[in-house]
């Protein structure tokens, strides 16, 4: 009888211990194998320095809606919007940034047929670009940059259209990321 319930007891240790490995075996094949919901970033513990990228273009012939309100000849810029500034090589520097998914302008300001100068820097880890185009449809494109991931920076030339309007602007990876663009 001491023997039956020894062997009962060694049978119940025996089981006890198999289902504990059984149940750590699968704590770690499940953590093994978990997936997060989205992208997974990694961020190095080095600095980096952030390059700069230049991209040029020539001319291009557009066709716009002019904005009566902004013929008047002197820029004006309300809140949240950018006035180029006027440079000695007769160019316009827009300097426009993306961070949380963001323009930290919504409205651009420049002369018809302007050299225009966007420096543009991407403070997120995700790929960003300025486009500008001629109405809100895309239909018709003044000017690509080129994307690059953040953070980073990228200067973008081009002349603007020839003809005073309301144009648009927008990051083509994230469209809901926009504003106008003005030619006065």
């Amino acid at each position: 009888m001491y023997q039956e319930i020894i062997g009962s007891c060694m049978e119940k240790r025996t089981i006890m211990i198999l289902l504990l490995i059984l149940v750590s075996a699968a704590l770690v094949v499940t953590g093994c194998t978990s997936q997060t919901s989205g992208p997974v970033t990694t961020i190095s513990a080095t600095t980096v320095s952030t390059p700069v990228i230049s991209q040029t273009s020539g001319p291009v012939m557009t066709m716009g809606t002019p904005d009566r309100t902004a013929m008047t000849g002197t820029p004006t810029t309300p809140a949240g919007g950018s006035t180029a500034l006027p440079t000695e090589d007769k160019g316009e520097i827009v300097r426009i940034k993306a961070k949380n998914f963001a323009f930290d302008v919504s409205r651009i300001t420049v002369p018809a047929k302007a050299r225009v100068i966007v420096e543009f820097e991407n403070e997120d880890d995700a790929p960003h670009n300025v486009a500008f185009y001629t109405n809100p449809s895309l239909t018709a494109t003044i000017y690509k940059g080129k994307i690059i991931t953040g953070p980073g920076k990228i200067t973008y030339v081009f002349t603007a259209p020839a003809l005073p309007g309301t144009y648009f602007f927008r990051c083509d990876v994230h469209p809901s990321m926009q504003g106008q663009f003005i030619v006065i």
